[in-house]
C-alpha cells in the first residue's frame, strides 16, 4: 500500500492503570501496575495506517511542555510525518487517563491542546491545508473542535469521519462521510435510534445513509462490523463478523480498525474490502497490551485475512 492518509486529529499522553477489575461509582480500587504511553485517537489512527501501509501525514496541537517532544518522536518512529503538527504555546498536551481490567476499559480525556486550533481562515493558508487537499483520504474524529472538522471535509476529496467521542452531526456534513465511523453507542447518538440489536444497528445505519451519508460502518467489537452503503438500487447493509481471539486488552482497538480501514481506502481498495482489512487488524490488536504497540503491520493483517469469516448481505 502506498496511498496518502492524512489524519488530523487528537494527540495526547495515554496514563494507563491496569486493575482486576473496574471500579463503580464511588469506588477506589488499586492498580496492579501503571504506564504511560502515546495515544489520542487522532495519533493511535496514524500510527495504525501507517503500520497498515499508508503514507500517513498527522494534522494536530500538542502544547509547549517535555510531553510533546517525546510524542513527536513517537510518531516518527512509526513511519508518521508531522509537518502538520503544531506547537501551541502555554497550553498543555492533551492527556488521558485510562484504566483496564480483563481487556475493558474506562477512558478520561483532558484536551489541552486538542482543543486550541486556528480559525478557517487562518488555516486556509497553512500548511495544513495542502495536507489535507493532497490527501487520497482524509480521516478526523470529535476529540478536536467540530469547527476544524467541517472545515477540514470541506476541502478533502473523500473524508472519513470517526464520531467519537459521540455527538449529533448535522446533515450537510454527514453527505461528506465516506464512510462515517461509529460503535453502537455513537452510532445511536448520531442517528437517534436504537442500536441495542445488530438488526436495530443495521436500521440505523441503513437510516443515516437515507439521510445523506454515503457509507456507514459500525464497529461492534468482538462481534465484527456492519457497513451500510447507498447504491442504485437503495442501501446496502452488509454484515463482516470477526475472530475469534483472546482479548488481553481492548483500548485502542476502534483506532486500530479506523487506520486499517483509510490505509486501504487510500489504496484503492473496495469499501467492503477494506471493513475485511480494518476488522482483521483490529482482531489483531486486541491480543497484545497498549495502543499504538499492539498495532499490526501490512504483512500480518494480510496473514489474518484467511481467518476472516465471509461477509453476507442483510435483508430490511
Amino acid at each position: 500500500m502506498s496511498g496518502a492518509v492524512t489524519v488530523i486529529g487528537s494527540m495526547n499522553q495515554d496514563v494507563v492503570c491496569e486493575v482486576a477489575r473496574l471500579p463503580g461509582p464511588g469506588e477506589t480500587v488499586l492498580a496492579v501496575g501503571s504506564r504511560t504511553n502515546p495515544g489520542g485517537k487522532g495519533a493511535n489512527q496514524a500510527v495504525a495506517a501507517a503500520k497498515a501501509g499508508g503514507s500517513v501525514e498527522f494534522v494536530g496541537r500538542v502544547g509547549g511542555d517535555s510531553v510533546a517532544s517525546a510524542l513527536r518522536d513517537s510518531m516518527a518512529s512509526a513511519g508518521v510525518k508531522t509537518t502538520g503538527l503544531q506547537e501551541v504555546p502555554g497550553v498543555r498536551t492533551g492527556r488521558a487517563y485510562v484504566t483496564v481490567a480483563a481487556g475493558e476499559n474506562q477512558i478520561v480525556v483532558d484536551p489541552g491542546a486538542n482543543s486550541a486550533w486556528e480559525s478557517d481562515a487562518e488555516l486556509a493558508v497553512m500548511v495544513e491545508a495542502e495536507l489535507v487537499a493532497s490527501a487520497d483520504v482524509v480521516v478526523a474524529q470529535l476529540e478536536i473542535p467540530l469547527a476544524v472538522v467541517v472545515w477540514a471535509a470541506g476541502s478533502a476529496r473523500r473524508v472519513v469521519l470517526n464520531a467519537a467521542p459521540a455527538a449529533e452531526l448535522d446533515d450537510e456534513l454527514l453527505c461528506r462521510c465516506d464512510p462515517l465511523v461509529v460503535n453502537e453507542y455513537e452510532l445511536a447518538t448520531v442517528s437517534g435510534a436504537p442500536t441495542r440489536t445488530r438488526e436495530e444497528a443495521g436500521r440505523a445505519a441503513r437510516s443515516l445513509c437515507l439521510r445523506g451519508a454515503p457509507s456507514v460502518v459500525v464497529t461492534l467489537g468482538a462481534a465484527g462490523s456492519m457497513l451500510a452503503r447507498r447504491t442504485a438500487e437503495g442501501v446496502e447493509v452488509t454484515y463482516q463478523a470477526a475472530p475469534q481471539v483472546d482479548s488481553v486488552d481492548s483500548t485502542g482497538a476502534g483506532d486500530a480498525y479506523v487506520g486499517a480501514l483509510c490505509a486501504a481506502l487510500a489504496d484503492g481498495a473496495d469499501l467492503i474490502d477494506a471493513v475485511a482489512f480494518a476488522t482483521a487488524a483490529a482482531s489483531l490488536s486486541v491480543q497484545s497490551p497498549g495502543t499504538q504497540t499492539s498495532y499490526p503491520t501490512r504483512e500480518q493483517v494480510r496473514a489474518a485475512l484467511a481467518a476472516m469469516p465471509t461477509a453476507h448481505r442483510l435483508e430490511y
